[in-house]
């Protein structure tokens, strides 16, 4: 009898000891897989996120670069406080800014709008489309303007055209000394 517990000792795992075995092991496995799955879906998420931010600040960063020139002339002494103060123009419920500033002594006219989901900056007429201003891999949703004295502040919302459901706001102040007060 002592011969047949050592013999069965010495047998190693029964069938249902390697089917447990197995059955936990695919459990851990198949939680490390889900985990890994949802790390990369975050990251990718997280950098469509930071490409989408990218987009905006870039296309807010160009549109306060030139509102910069607004009002601006080659001499200054030459603009009366009246002409400074009427270079920028808000239209359309503050989704369009018209601006003029002078460049080598003719003056140049300008508007900032959104029409189909992008940035235009056209010659004059809000919406007439003209040169595009945001990417293609962006569909902005909102653009608009508002001024506060020499302060000039514009907010750009938008979706990944790639990834509607990732939306982002991205707003930026301008300081244009030549507005007036």
């Amino acid at each position: 009898m002592s011969h047949q517990m050592s013999h069965r000792q010495a047998g190693g795992f029964t069938l249902i000891e390697l089917m447990i075995a197995m059955v936990l092991g695919l459990i851990v496995i198949g939680a490390v897989m889900a985990l890994s799955l949802s790390m990369i879906r975050a990251n990718s998420d997280t950098i469509s996120a930071t490409r989408l931010t990218q987009e905006l600040r870039a296309t807010t960063a160009t549109i306060t670069s030139e509102l910069q020139r607004a009002g601006s002339t080659d001499n200054p002494f030459n603009v009366t406080a009246a002409e400074a103060l009427g270079a920028v123009t808000l239209a359309n419920t503050d989704t369009c800014i018209r601006y003029s500033y002078s460049q080598g002594g003719a003056t140049v006219n300008r508007a900032i709008s959104v029409a189909d989901g992008s940035v235009y900056m056209g010659s004059s007429a809000c919406g007439a489309g003209g040169a595009k201003l945001s990417s293609d891999q962006v569909n902005i949703t909102n653009l608009q303007f508002s001024r506060s004295g020499r302060l000039l502040t514009v907010n750009v919302m938008g979706e990944l055209t790639a990834k509607p459901a990732v939306f982002r706001q991205y707003s930026q102040t301008v300081f244009a000394p030549s507005l007036g007060t």
